[in-house]
């Protein structure tokens, strides 16, 4: 029996409700204060998804102010646009389903507006307005771009164009690309592509150089006098085994040759008895002086696997051994050869818009450092110069049945401004590779202001 009186009943069912609102308090500070974040973060909050959808990115812009990416549309319905359908790995894309790559990428909170100051998120949030980012310029140049994008044709591989001084980058090109505007249209098929499309070749793209590497090899050997240009190679056209093949020099030297004659010919013989007596403690203080050890620093992803040390000097010397590169990598080392021996840092972006809709120039890259001696620099370019152009041209093996081909140079001749280099895989026909390289070289020099 219950002798509870019924100012006893009164005060327990005070009590629980008490413990009922108290727990309603805990359990909304919880889930709003301390869950917040990860609350707002979900990818199906209703808000998010709105507020994303809403958001009118910056636009994305070239060298000389032509649109390389901007938003269109009403606020409900505003669609990510690219005006150069095959626009390159560079810009890259933006997808709300897909996320984003390349400066699409590395500048997202920018281009998002994300660092927007308080007074300005403060009225967005006051007014209900959209976020609205900034505008982005980069160093490339929309008509060279396209006319690298063009030159490539079906070929598969990539291309760097940039100034040697500078090191702005003003073309890159990577085959086989996509089309940003259809990406999500074409999303899945892109990813189970074996070509691998979305990969960025330019900067990504690892490659055994081969014979790309002599010209850097041969300067930094005549930066140290352990060879000079005039001095006598004997057996310059010996052959050389690599991979189950033999391989000679790409053109026939003549029998009294020299350290000069072994750079115009390619001889692989030559350049396993200097790497051999240089020793693989020099060969990779070499390549790392030329920037070919590690990847460079650029708002885009670089990443690629950690390499192998050098194993075998032999090897090391003719491109073989474990060193594989990007064309960006060789495309910053041909340019210390045009910039009397100073390694230059790449360069992608060269305005950032600020909140007051002004662009604000970014600074200029440092040098990496010198590579080499401007004498050397000069020597190497006069070994290249043939009829007036500074090209190197060369077949590396890429495995037991594959070879690539590359095409680096340097122009104009007299005075070098900037440096390709384009990479063409699976292909023995080196007029192929030519062309793209050749084709460009002209477009350059019809970009150039006249006297």
């Amino acid at each position: 029996m219950n002798n509870d009186s019924p100012q006893t009943h009164l005060h327990k069912m005070q009590r629980a409700i008490l413990v009922s609102f108290l727990a309603v308090a805990v359990s909304l500070a919880f889930w709003g204060v301390v869950r917040s974040d990860a609350i707002l973060a979900r990818d199906d909050n209703p808000r998010l998804v709105e507020a994303e959808l809403r958001i009118q990115r910056g636009r994305i812009l070239d060298r000389n102010g032509t649109v390389l990416a901007h938003t269109v549309g009403q606020p409900e319905a505003l669609v990510r646009t690219y005006p150069f359908e095959t626009i390159g790995p560079a810009v890259g894309y933006y997808s709300f389903r897909h996320g984003t790559a390349g400066i699409e990428a590395g500048y997202d909170a920018v281009l998002r507006g994300d660092e927007a100051s308080v007074t300005a998120v403060f009225n967005q949030q006051l007014l209900h307005a959209p976020q609205i980012g900034r505008d982005v310029q980069l160093t490339l140049d929309a008509e060279l771009q396209a006319t690298a994008e063009a030159l490539f044709g079906n070929a598969q591989g990539a291309l760097v164009l940039l100034e040697v001084t500078t090191g702005d980058v003003l073309a890159m090109v990577s085959h086989p690309g996509y089309n940003p505007n259809r990406l999500d249209e074409n999303f899945d098929e892109l990813v189970e592509d074996e070509t691998a499309p979305l990969l960025n070749r330019a900067v990504q793209g690892q490659y055994q150089p081969g014979m790309v590497l002599q010209p850097f090899i041969l300067a930094a050997a005549l930066d140290a006098d352990r060879i000079q240009l005039n001095g006598t190679v004997l057996n310059a056209n010996r052959p050389v085994p690599v991979n189950g093949e033999v391989k000679r020099c790409q053109t026939i030297p003549p029998d009294d040759a020299t350290w000069a004659d072994v750079l115009r010919h390619r001889c692989p013989g030559p350049m396993q008895d200097l790497a051999d007596r240089l020793g693989l403690a020099v060969l990779d203080a070499i390549f790392m002086r030329f920037g070919l050890t590690s990847p460079p620093e650029l708002p885009l992803n670089t990443e690629v696997p950690e390499q192998e040390p050098l194993a075998d000097p032999l090897q090391a010397g003719i491109g073989q051994d474990n060193l594989t590169v990007s064309p960006l990598q060789v495309a910053l080392a041909l340019a210390a050869l045009g910039n009397d021996g100073r390694l230059p840092t790449p360069r992608l972006v060269t305005a950032v818009q600020d909140e007051s809709g002004t662009m604000q120039a970014q600074p200029t890259t440092p040098s990496a450092g010198d590579a080499i001696t401007s004498r050397a620099a000069r020597d190497i370019r006069q070994l290249l110069d043939a009829n007036g152009t500074l090209s190197f041209t060369v077949s590396a093996l890429s495995g037991p049945e594959s070879r690539n081909g590359w095409y680096l140079a340097l122009t104009p001749a007299n005075q070098p401004q900037v440096a390709i280099v384009v990479v063409v895989e699976n292909s023995e026909d080196l007029a192929v590779v030519q062309a793209i390289g050749v084709g460009l070289e002209t477009a350059v020099a019809a970009s150039q202001p006249g006297p």
